[in-house]
């Protein structure tokens, strides 16, 4: 007994004495609203820190934050100002990156305080470029929004670093306002979706003329290297005119197909009077009267139809995921009909299937995903298991 208590009570100094050395390094560990397990460097040793943070949408209130000790190790660890910061990614200097540090996002205000005006917000692995610093606030400049943040919501140096090149992608932006994605490199081959003038689709291989494309899905098309700009990207805030401008068009769109007879003679009618790709701009127009359950459903079953249950579940999270984040939009409709996302609602397939009506198993799914059920945690893209992608294999798709 004697042998056990003096046991314990050298674990509990050696905790508090390694604790004590790790202060000032807990704020890279907040992850607003979920779990999160990581190392943190110290001189000759290292501690692993279980962390559980709640925060609210968008909120830059303070987050809180429990502390248990793991197993320490006497190895060394690189301290993080050995990193190399030189060089930049998307455009942003190293020195000058902070990215997200939250699950959904985080508001951008004019000045450092909780009550200064709301200008924009940062979604998840967004990044910015530091303007300034303030006590316990950092200026950004991210996208077309500049502003404060609170630095509890960002990382810097080598975490944001980490993040960032874990994040970034190559993406061709459209040069005009028309621009087709095809199924194959060349002219006279079908078309998965159009892009505006400025839309934005990833990047899998420059081909001289052509350049290949993926969709979030995987589906793999081509648009002409003549028409689009191919450069880094990396996620950015986005201001609350802009929220509010996609909000109020994503709502006349809703009322203009609630108002037409039904979406079935909008696209007969566009097939008869104009091009087929009149008829599958008419007919996406179309699924915007449709209920949420039923345009997720369609989705669902445009890419998981045969799946099991939990594949088909999954895929609908992954949607949700995109919407809780606020990049992709701020409705379901938006977040599916992202330009350059989702191949079975460029092509009309997804309005194809809410006009016969989804399959009962698809409907289920939709619905649990609404409700706040996944297999795939915060999972925000999918892959056949063929692509040799990593992630949560379900069925045929890979998430993560």
């Amino acid at each position: 007994m004697k042998n056990r208590m003096h046991a314990c009570l050298a674990a509990m100094i050696t905790m508090i004495v390694v604790a004590a050395g790790t202060q000032g390094g807990m704020q890279s560990v907040f992850a607003a609203g979920k779990t999160i397990t990581k190392t943190i460097p110290v001189a000759s040793a290292k501690m692993t820190v279980s962390a559980t943070a709640s925060d609210t949408k968008g909120s830059d209130k303070g987050s809180t934050i429990n502390i248990k000790v793991g197993e320490i190790s006497n190895n060394s660890v690189a301290s993080a100002e050995d990193v190399d910061l030189s060089g930049e990614v998307a455009g942003i200097s190293y020195e000058k990156l902070v990215m997200a540090n939250v699950e959904e996002a985080v508001n951008i205000r004019a000045d450092s305080s909780e009550d200064s005006e709301l200008v924009g917000k940062l979604y998840k692995e967004c990044a910015g470029e530091i303007l300034e610093k303030d006590s316990g606030w950092t200026k950004i400049k991210t996208g077309k929004v500049t502003g404060w943040v609170k630095n509890d919501y960002l990382l810097f140096g080598a975490d944001a670093k980490k993040l960032a090149d874990s994040v970034v992608e190559k993406v061709a932006t459209s040069l005009t306002s028309c621009l087709r994605v095809r199924k194959e490199p060349s002219q006279d081959a079908g078309i998965y979706d159009l892009l505006a003038e400025s839309d934005t689709i990833e990047v899998v291989e420059e081909l001289g003329d052509w350049v290949s494309v993926e969709f979030a899905d995987g589906t793999v098309g081509y648009v002409s290297s003549e028409y689009v700009t191919v450069s880094d990207d990396i996620g950015k805030g986005e201001s609350i005119e802009s929220i509010r401008a996609k909000e109020e068009a994503e709502k006349k769109a809703r009322e203009s197909a609630k108002n037409s007879k039904s979406s079935k003679n909008s696209d007969t009618s566009a097939k008869s009077s104009g091009s087929s790709e009149d008829a599958t701009a008419a007919s996406n127009a179309g699924a915007a009267s449709y209920d949420d359950v039923t345009l997720l459903a369609a989705l669902i079953q445009s890419e998981a139809g045969n799946e099991c249950m939990e594949g088909q579940v999954s895929v609908g999270a992954v949607v949700m995921n995109r919407l809780r984040t606020g990049k992709y939009g701020n409705s379901l409709y938006s977040v599916i009909y992202a330009k350059g996302q989702f191949s079975p609602a460029g092509s009309g397939r997804v309005a194809q299937i809410c006009a016969a009506g989804p399959k009962a198993s698809c409907i289920q799914a939709a619905q649990a995903a609404i409700g706040g059920a996944s297999y795939v945690g915060g999972a925000t893209r999918f892959r056949p298991v063929s692509s040799g992608y990593q992630g949560v294999v379900i069925g045929n798709h890979v998430f993560w």
